[in-house]
């Protein structure tokens, strides 16, 4: 299974010419050329919307829809499993008994049953449910956040428009564009005592005199290339330079991923576990202004979801636990804090699982059905759109694509899905193509 990030196929500077023109190696920064990089694209200017943000979940291997979302109780014993169905606060719908703080909400969620790809390949599927696009040769499109940083870009604030918990997942880059609009990735446990994002914080030995001593040395440097031709790059370098000084000494940034400012009682009612604190910082950082943050649930390995084998003691035990808690908790806090009407929930992985259990009590990869929870926005609570077939192996009704997904995405954000960017090569690309959002969504 292949779990690295892709070549990004885009034109503009890379990270190693900014290194090698010694702005990070004096600084010693991470954001200053993530911040002076978006200095380089146009945005459209952003119409008025219901939902100003959005937490993606991403369950990072492909989850069980069987053993999750889309029980079925009554096919035979080697597709239905060792699960029962239980409740929900929604009549007549059932989820899995791993699921119980979930059963408790869904009458502010929407559930989608038939989610549909003809992809099954780790990252293939990855690109085409975060992305709306399925893979094409030599072209790699951007994520929802990445578009939306790059639509967002003129009201851009002090901190990153688009943030990655703890790291981001393949295929959630900015393509085409530039890596102006890549995730900002904390890169680290929001669960550990002490935490703290690196980026945002000078090294431990190096005090705010000698950081003002670097920008000074910078900028006395910056003199001797007064002869070179100008580039975006290059004009753009001392306003983002300064913004970069501002963002880690700014108290409001900082406070923003300070979680131990959360009380005990809090942080419990999330779970005491990486994917619960990464929820509970998510909250915090879109309250900051952040605009897209992505919560990567590897579980506890680097298979995350992706259960082969043990597929039900794995999912009862170590996966569906802190999802359960931590995603009840977010669409909880948001409803309690009046933020679930501006803020997108979206709960997704790449794909759904085999219906039926391969020898090794495990599920393989299946593309024609998976399941997909949105909550906020606007969005019915309450509502079950499309059904599987009573193995769960295709959708029976109202089968819906990627391509479907990313135009109610985009429009919930305010974002035209007919809106084109240009690709390296000059063509204009489409955000979303033949799409059929359903129009409950909309």
């Amino acid at each position: 299974m292949s779990r690295t990030s892709p070549p990004i196929v885009c034109a503009g500077p890379s990270r190693r010419s900014i290194l090698r023109a010694g702005v990070l190696g004096f600084l010693g920064l991470g954001m200053d050329d993530l911040l002076r990089l978006r200095s380089l694209g146009a945005s459209p200017s952003l119409p008025p919307t219901k939902a100003r943000n959005c937490i993606l979940i991403w369950l990072a291997g492909g989850a069980s829809h069987i053993d999750t979302f889309d029980p079925k109780p009554d096919a035979p014993a080697d597709v239905r499993g060792e699960f029962k169905p239980i409740a929900t606060s929604v009549p007549g719908l059932q989820l899995s008994e791993v699921l119980p703080n979930l059963a408790k909400i869904m009458d502010r969620a929407t559930l989608i049953r038939s989610m549909t790809s003809p992809e099954a390949d780790h990252d293939r599927a990855s690109h085409h449910l975060l992305t709306g696009y399925r893979p094409m040769p030599a072209q790699v499109f951007p994520s929802y956040g990445s578009v939306v940083s790059k639509w967002r870009e003129a009201h851009r604030g002090m901190l990153p428009p688009y943030v990655a918990i703890p790291d981001p997942p393949a295929f959630s880059s900015s393509g085409y564009l530039t890596p102006a609009y890549d995730p900002f990735a904390v890169s680290g446990d929001p669960n550990q005592e002490g935490f703290r994002v690196s980026n945002l914080s000078p090294p431990d030995r190096l005090t705010l005199e000698r950081l003002l001593r670097r920008r000074a040395m910078v900028k006395s440097l910056d003199e001797f290339a007064r002869d070179v031709p100008p580039t975006p790059l290059t004009n753009s370098r001392d306003q983002f330079a300064d913004q970069a000084y501002s963002l880690m000494t700014s108290s409001a940034a900082q406070a923003a991923f300070r979680i131990a400012d959360e009380s005990p009682a809090v942080r419990e009612k999330y779970g005491r576990n990486p994917f619960g604190q990464s929820c509970l910082l998510a909250r915090r950082l879109i309250e900051a202004g952040v605009s897209f943050v992505t919560v990567n649930d590897r579980g506890a390995g680097p298979l995350g979801w992706d259960t082969h084998a043990q597929n039900f003691p794995t999912i009862k035990n170590t996966l569906a636990p802190p999802l359960d808690l931590g995603l009840s908790a977010l669409i909880s806090d948001l409803a309690d804090r009046r933020l679930l009407d501006e803020t997108l929930v979206v709960m997704m992985g790449e794909f759904g699982r085999t219906p039926k259990i391969n020898p090794n009590a495990g599920r393989d990869h299946h593309g024609r059905a998976n399941s997909v929870l949105l909550a906020g926005a606007g969005l019915p609570g309450g509502l079950v759109l499309g059904k599987t077939d009573e193995r769960g192996d295709n959708p029976a009704e109202r089968p819906i694509t990627p391509a479907d997904l990313a135009s109610v995405l985009y429009q919930k954000l305010g974002i035209n899905p007919e809106h084109t960017y240009d690709s390296p090569d000059g063509r204009p690309l489409r955000l979303v193509d033949r799409a059929q959002p359903p129009k409950e969504l909309l």
